[in-house]
């Protein structure tokens, strides 16, 4: 994020508008499947994902059961399944592991959002913007994760050398009046590259350099977002993703060193 690095670290980028609920979206399916294929994303799929709803009980009771939703989902990849949409409902998501630069991914959202639009004759509004970058901070060879990451992030493995850590996990939530929030999270642990339990691969292909990690490493999860009901305009839209992606970027660029900089630029 940012400057673009020639080693960039970003193994799975995400993302997502939500939308006006689509109820009858079954119906605009033929259509929408069509222009995907013909926009480069053939590959086609149904899934069904549960999501857990959480309800306050009535005054004076305690927190009802969380229960829980299958929602369908429409998914529409590439052939290399590097890349591709998930359509739901009330949402369009665009997800790839071959990240470029932000215009290009925002190039990608913007075809998808506007297919759906057309399809439907119309979104009415958008109530919900994000995006979500995952990167993967390995050391070289002799090197330490320590040199990678930001003190403020390594947790008390960075204190207590001596002692055997399973993992070191850091979360910081940072606000920013008129642009949305970012959730930073650092997960720093000894095996292999994994994904947040919300957010799997889901039949994605990473590249291999990231499959092959096995070892100490740190996952970077930068999730900014933008919760604010507008009438949809897709000059908006881009605008105001755009201050995500700054916003995110400085989150990461406050997590890491000039050691990591200097590494994925070599």
């Amino acid at each position: 994020m940012g400057k673009k690095f020639k080693n960039a670290p970003v193994y799975l980028t995400l993302g997502q508008v939500q939308h006006n609920p689509l109820l009858t979206l079954s119906t605009y399916l033929p259509e929408i499947q069509e222009r995907m294929r013909k926009a480069g994303y053939p590959d086609f799929a149904r899934s069904i994902a549960m999501q857990f709803i959480m309800q306050p009980g009535a005054e004076g009771l305690s927190e009802q059961a969380p229960h829980a939703n299958a929602v369908e989902r429409y998914l529409f990849s590439n052939m290399s399944k590097t890349s591709g949409f998930i359509i739901q409902a009330n949402s369009v998501s665009f997800r790839t592991s071959e990240y470029d630069t932000f215009e290009v991914f925002w190039a990608e959202l913007e075809r998808g959002l506007e297919i759906l639009n057309s399809a439907v004759g119309g979104l009415s509004f958008v109530e919900r913007l994000g995006l979500r970058y995952l990167d993967a901070v390995v050391p070289s060879e002799g090197e330490s994760i320590n040199q990678y990451l930001a003190a403020e992030v390594l947790g008390l493995p960075a204190r207590m050398p001596e002692a055997i850590f399973l993992h070191s996990f850091s979360e910081s939530v940072m606000m920013a009046e008129g642009i949305g929030q970012v959730v930073s999270r650092t997960v720093i642990q000894n095996g292999n590259l994994g994904y947040p339990p919300d957010l799997p691969p889901d039949g994605m292909k990473i590249n291999s350099r990231f499959q092959a990690i096995a070892g100490e490493h740190a996952m970077i999860d930068t999730d900014g977002s933008n919760t604010e009901r507008r009438a949809y305009d897709i000059h908006d839209i881009r605008a105001r993703m755009d201050d995500i992606h700054k916003l995110n970027a400085k989150c990461f660029q406050a997590t890491v060193t000039d050691h990591a900089r200097a590494a994925w630029d070599a």
